[in-house]
């Protein structure tokens, strides 16, 4: 059991859910922390939802205080494939973060010096309005999307 705060600075208990697939094709479901807790569904999606009542029932919690990480039982060729696909899209999330924010600084650096939003799209090959978004700082774009 991993205890973390989310955005919201409320606390977030996380579980691991080990997924079954079984013979007749349903998924069995149970908590690697408190196997007494699982459940099972036709789908993966249904074990965890019925997985999330059946947990705040166990734990007397709401449901929104619960975060599972699914973990299914695969052979373990499959089991290898699918961490590397789940890597690889942490990398390829991280890489974003990390272009955007290179791009952000393009952006700034050429707009200080004069060059037009078109101009400066061009030259980082995107479009005049993401470098219109790169630009504005972040708590005046939270201040538009809320009023």
């Amino acid at each position: 059991m991993n205890k973390y705060s989310d955005r919201k600075g409320e606390n977030v208990t996380t579980y691991t859910a080990r997924l079954k697939r079984e013979k007749d094709d349903r998924w069995t479901v149970e908590l690697e922390e408190e196997p007494r807790v699982h459940t099972w569904g036709k789908t993966v999606d249904q074990a965890l939802a019925r997985m999330r009542d059946a947990a705040a029932l166990w734990f007397q919690t709401d449901e929104d205080q619960l975060e599972f990480i699914p973990h299914p039982v695969l052979p373990k060729a499959t089991g290898r494939t699918v961490e590397q696909a789940r890597k690889a899209r942490e990398q390829a999330r991280n890489a974003d973060r990390v272009a955007i924010a290179q791009t952000r600084r393009a952006a700034v650096a050429l707009t200080s010096r004069g060059i037009s939003l078109r101009d400066a799209a061009a030259i980082l090959g995107v479009s005049h309005q993401r470098v219109h978004q790169l630009l504005v700082p972040e708590s005046a774009a939270s201040r538009r999307k809320a009023g």
